[in-house]
């Protein structure tokens, strides 16, 4: 079983997928998320969703910023994909890894989807 987090905070809901293992998600699971500002996803594979189905997801909620997770990082010992390959399906080139990331509401992208890749 996987519990997905959503919170409210500084006027901004965020939701935190953990390690999602179903290619979509349910209408009730989608109503029940809502409307997210900052989605937090698993993008790797193996023991959760892959790049391609994490699309799919990112679809269904549409949120504002997408930060991926679950993904191979030097020396993890857990075969998993890299971040590239959700890029790629996201038709993102050449994104930079942020060492931190601070967001205030005002400054949420109003039109496309904005992917930001954090640096472990």
């Amino acid at each position: 079983m996987v519990t997905i987090f959503t919170l409210e905070a500084e006027g901004m809901r965020i939701c935190h997928l953990s390690d999602l293992g179903q290619k979509e998600l349910t209408p009730e699971q989608v109503e029940e998320i809502g409307e997210i500002d900052i989605l937090m996803i698993p993008v790797g594979g193996n023991f959760t969703i892959d790049g391609k189905d994490a699309a799919e997801v990112i679809s269904q909620i549409e949120p504002k910023i997408v930060i991926p997770m679950h993904y191979q990082i030097p020396k993890l010992k857990v075969e998993v994909d890299g971040v590239e390959k959700f890029l790629k399906v996201m038709g993102v080139e050449g994104n930079q890894k942020e060492k931190k990331l601070k967001i205030l509401a005002k400054d949420l992208p109003k039109e496309d989807t904005q992917i930001i890749v954090l640096e472990p």
